[in-house]
């Protein structure tokens, strides 16, 4: 550009220097038929930007989350749920999550928040997966190989002890829920371990890593034993597996499931995975070593169920019932033994209310199933036992049934029976 082009540019942004100039540090001016006006202060607007930290992707039971922080949430309660969550961690970008869940702000404590988090994506994780996979409450260990080892037991039992121990030897599939497809294929659920610690309110949250438990194997991971956990200070010594039988086992676990009444056919269903990986009772003391009997267990359980060792009951749409005194309740599966029953009904939210049958209970239950008065009940009784002791009444016997039967929910009666 010319000397001239340079001036004339030169002037120009002189002048846009002392316009902005102004702007920034205003002068006094004469009013135009006044004093000179005093100074406006300029008000000034500082914004705080706060922004929120990146979500957690975890996976759950086989679906991806995001844990979102909210803005403002502290640093270290995002490093210690990052840290608890590490063993659930899943980064992958190609798919949204499934679904998203807030952590809370500490309002009270650390330990607090990640206790009812930890509580939330159970509770989340469960209810995608409701009706898809038959879900128990209960820990669980994997070998090189992918056989699992599912842990069931009531409060108090040792499942998180036994679990983590365990998980030192074996791979860490999860200490809270062992979710089983129709195939027998287990989905891993790698939350923190929920720890007991003397003298705090909140059980504390820590990652498998933080514990030096087992990663999961490369191959894909498949039911192979049940045991249900029976910690006694009677125990012997050296831990013992006592083989159940398929009722007891499907009672034993059955109420440690979540949404059983949701499956097409739960009870079935267990069965089918009980022939594959059978169930025993593990009578144990606290301080056993339990790794070399799960091994052997996994290695070869020894106990491998007949096809004939349950029978289905019909499906209970099927069963049309006509009016009569007393009809069974619906039922969403039933299953019978050799002589006992199971059957199960629905509750709320699609868990289910298991009941065993044994003595005359299963008989007059299956009497009612099309509707029955109590005259053609005690005929099947009789029919199906014989006459009863001597000095005994087979109506007193059948109706005393009936009363339990009803007071249970399992049979209903109808107006003509309660008012005898």
């Amino acid at each position: 550009m010319g000397a001239a082009g340079s001036s004339v540019a030169g002037s120009l942004f002189a002048r846009h220097l002392t316009r902005l100039a102004q702007t920034l540090h205003p002068r006094t001016r004469a009013a135009p038929d006044g004093p000179a006006e005093k100074p406006r202060r300029e008000r000034v607007t500082t914004a705080l930007i706060v922004t929120a930290m990146p979500d957690a992707i975890i996976d759950a039971l086989g679906r991806r989350f995001a844990l979102r922080f909210a803005a403002g949430t502290d640093a270290a309660l995002e490093g210690a749920v990052r840290r608890a969550w590490t063993g659930a961690q899943n980064p992958d970008s190609s798919t949204p999550p499934d679904g998203a869940i807030d952590v809370p702000l500490a309002d009270t404590s650390p330990e607090r928040v990640l206790s009812d988090l930890s509580a939330t994506v159970t509770r989340r994780a469960i209810e995608h997966r409701r009706g898809e996979l038959w879900m128990v409450h209960a820990g669980g260990v994997a070998d090189e190989n992918g056989r699992v080892c599912m842990l069931v037991g009531p409060s108090g039992a040792g499942k998180t002890t036994a679990t983590r121990r365990l998980s030192r030897r074996f791979a860490y599939v999860s200490d809270e829920t062992v979710a089983v497809a129709d195939d027998g294929q287990v989905t891993p659920y790698r939350k923190p371990l929920s720890l007991v610690v003397s003298g705090e309110a909140w059980k504390r949250q820590l990652a498998p890593e933080e514990l030096g438990l087992g990663t999961l194997p490369d191959a894909p991971l498949q039911l192979g034993v049940v045991l249900v956990l029976d910690r006694s200070a009677d125990a012997p010594t050296v831990p013992r597996a006592i083989p159940l039988d398929t009722l007891s086992a499907i009672t034993a676990v059955a109420e440690h499931s979540s949404g059983l009444a949701s499956m097409p056919t739960p009870l079935a269903t267990i069965a089918a995975h009980l022939r594959r990986a059978p169930a025993f009772r593990l009578w144990y003391r606290d301080d056993t070593d339990l790794a070399p009997i799960v091994r052997a267990l996994l290695d070869d359980p020894g106990v491998r169920r007949g096809s004939d060792d349950v029978y289905g009951e019909g499906r209970p749409a099927a069963i049309t019932a006509r009016p009569a005194t007393y009809r069974s309740a619906p039922v969403v599966d039933a299953l019978r033994g050799d002589d006992d029953v199971l059957v199960l009904r629905r509750a709320a939210q699609g868990d289910g209310l298991l009941t065993r049958l044994s003595g005359i209970a299963p008989v007059i239950w299956r009497t009612c199933r099309s509707g029955a008065e109590r005259a053609e009940i005690v005929a099947a009784v009789t029919a199906a036992f014989g006459p009863p002791p001597t000095g005994e009444s087979a109506d007193e016997l059948t109706r005393a049934a009936l009363d339990v039967l009803c007071a249970s929910g399992v049979i209903e009666a109808g107006v003509s029976a309660t008012s005898r």
